[in-house]
């Protein structure tokens, strides 16, 4: 089976850390949002896997080519220009390698889960579903665009696209968590030229054509949008505190006291207090004077001086003062 993922993406409301590193390529305490997700496509059984890049393509393609290598993955790299092509083009520009007359996996490069894409796969082929996309449940308040299901569990509307719910008919919503399992039948309702969406103008449209689209919901497992500076802080907490279960995790660290994890390559000076639960990278610093946690994390090459409580030092990033409660840098 072959997967894509989807990094093409600007990441504008993360400035200015997606000033030199693209989203996808962000770290997550010692791997990176697209390393995580390879390594969801690769344990639901992909032994292939494009990347689409354009914003800071080196820096997309670096984190790829590290996780296609740890995970045994053919890796297959379309770089976007001169412009981003949609989550639809981007599909269509990669069709000779995706449309082999098997189901393949579509996952978003900018979300943290621990979601199971096999499950996925497994529902579609039991289905004889078009597509599938896998859902969760609506968050209160969430401002995602809702993705309807009828009482068969197929895709009625998303976001006001698709089919008119019929008399007394009741839809259900549910929020889209990025991961579909596609089919040829994608290729007929996308159009080949300009920046299609894949969700309205493909899978709404397979659905106002009659084809059986299945929502495939998934209410157990964590799911993030790291779209933001505040949630990049918190999808590195979640999986420091257990909450996404990232494979590699500790990423080669040592639980130096319970709950306190230092990596081999990092310094903690004499003096230094570090408070459960914390995660010291590699080539991380933490001076005499200082005090990492709780709830803290020190990235590769980063320099804590001071104290570091419920928050995130980014690459190569200096505390000399008390950080608390934010990202440093952004």
């Amino acid at each position: 089976m072959i997967a894509m993922i989807l990094a093409a993406g600007l990441g504008t409301r993360l400035r200015p850390l997606t000033d030199r590193i693209a989203k996808p390529a962000l770290p997550i305490l010692g791997d990176t949002l697209l390393g995580n997700n390879l390594a969801l496509v690769a344990a639901a059984g992909a032994t292939e896997v494009v990347v689409n890049a354009h914003h800071l393509p080196q820096t997309v393609a670096a984190a790829a080519r590290i996780a296609a290598d740890r995970l045994g993955l053919r890796l297959h790299l379309s770089f976007e220009r001169p412009e981003v092509r949609g989550t639809g083009g981007a599909l269509v520009a990669a069709r000779p390698l995706l449309d082999r007359g098997e189901p393949f996996l579509l996952l978003n490069g900018d979300v943290l889960t621990d979601l199971d894409p096999a499950a996925a796969v497994a529902a579609h082929l039991a289905s004889g579903a078009a597509t599938t996309m896998v859902l969760r449940p609506m968050p209160p308040g969430a401002p995602f665009a809702p993705v309807e299901v009828d009482e068969g569990g197929l895709v009625a509307r998303i976001a006001g696209h698709g089919r008119e719910p019929a008399p007394g008919e009741e839809l259900r919503p549910y929020a889209f968590t990025g991961i579909h399992v596609l089919s040829s039948a994608i290729f007929d309702v996308l159009p080949a030229k300009g920046a299609p969406c894949v969700n309205r103008q493909g899978h709404a449209s397979l659905v106002a054509r009659g084809a059986r689209v299945l929502g495939h919901v998934q209410a157990e497992g964590s799911w993030s949008d790291v779209g933001t500076p505040e949630r990049y802080l918190q999808a590195n907490l979640d999986v420091l505190e257990g909450r996404c279960r990232m494979p590699g995790w500790p990423f080669g660290a040592v639980e130096r006291t319970p709950g306190a994890w230092v990596h081999p390559t990092a310094v903690v000076e004499a003096g230094a207090v570090l408070r459960a639960p914390c995660w010291i990278g590699p080539g991380a610093r933490v001076g005499a004077a200082a005090a990492v946690g709780p709830r803290a994390a020190l990235l590769e090459g980063s320099l804590a001086l001071a104290e570091v409580r419920d928050a995130v030092l980014p690459p190569g990033a200096k505390a000399g003062a008390p950080c608390v409660g934010r990202l440093a840098g952004a």
